[in-house]
């Protein structure tokens, strides 16, 4: 009996030495990993950037009236997703930070990628240049230092420049007014027009047409409202071929015309301000410009 009490008081003492063991390491402060970080700017520090390679022409957004637009190689609304993509490398760190005394050692003698940041005040350069083999991440060089990031920043940058124009045919901030299909074939008989108010209520203007609100404002989700389309092109439309159109009217009194170039096997339409061609899928694009209204019954 004694030695079986013996016994658990042995195990309890072993128990009670491992809970304080185990809170005791718990309670230590965790070891700080050092890391450098690349810039002490924020991304709203900038409102201009130009991404440079070696063989191609820059790559050139800059903020007006609020928005990222491309200057070069095309002019168009960026795609703001990929400008802030390439912003984040500001704010980004590294667990290397090396000198910079010998720049060909890093593939950075002869950047593959340079990529700048402008700004009243600032004018900030990061050079791009090889990857280190063991993790993959690519040395830059930022103000005399080369530091360690990974590869995804100049990724994003090496997209053709066609792939960073906005994919939405309406701009975020564009706001949809109406819609004038009277020109398209299936609408001339009924001249359908709709409007969409400022309180969200669809009306429908045209020969015995009528709109019912909640299959105005699925069609609308499920089309014009933030649908990208699968690409974006520059495009010179021939004006000969007699195209079929339709407008939007925004909100601004500005009005959008668009031009049907193609229905099948994809949808094609040729934003006229713009100069862009914007593809979509056949049956998104038939929904695009078939908006859910209806007969109206005759007496």
């Amino acid at each position: 009996m004694k030695s079986r009490w013996l016994t658990n008081i042995i195990l309890l003492v072993i128990v009670l030495i491992t809970l304080i063991l185990s809170w005791t390491i718990f309670q230590k402060e965790p070891i700080e990993s050092t890391k450098f970080e690349l810039t002490q700017f924020k991304l709203s520090d900038f409102d201009e950037v130009k991404i440079d390679f070696p063989s191609k022409i820059s790559t050139h957004f800059k903020i007006i009236d609020n928005h990222w637009r491309m200057l070069s190689p095309f002019k168009a609304r960026a795609d703001e997703l990929y400008v802030y993509r390439i912003l984040s490398i500001l704010a980004t760190s590294s667990l290397e930070k090396l000198s910079a005394d010998d720049l060909s050692k890093y593939g950075l003698d002869q950047p593959n990628l340079k990529i700048t940041f402008l700004a009243d005040e600032h004018n900030e350069v990061i050079l791009f240049g090889t990857y280190n083999p063991i993790n993959e991440d690519q040395y830059v060089l930022y103000r005399d230092n080369v530091f360690l990031v990974s590869g995804g920043f100049s990724e994003t940058a090496s997209f053709m420049p066609v792939e960073l124009i906005d994919k939405n045919p309406i701009a975020k901030y564009e706001i949809i007014k109406s819609f004038d299909f009277s020109r398209l074939e299936q609408w001339q008989d009924s001249h359908l027009k709709l409007n969409f108010n400022s309180n969200k209520v669809w009306s429908v203007e045209g020969k015995n047409i009528s709109v019912i609100q909640a299959e105005a404002n699925e069609w609308y989700e499920m089309t014009w409202m933030n649908i990208p389309a699968k690409s974006v092109e520059p495009y010179k439309i021939d004006q000969r071929v007699g195209y079929k159109s339709f407008d939007i009217l925004l909100k601004n009194n500005k009005k959008l015309n668009f031009y049907r170039i193609q229905e099948s096997p994809e949808l094609l339409l040729f934003r006229e301000d713009e100069g862009l061609l914007y593809h979509f899928p056949s049956d998104l694009g038939f929904t695009m410009l078939n908006p859910h209204v209806q007969q109206k019954e005759e007496k």
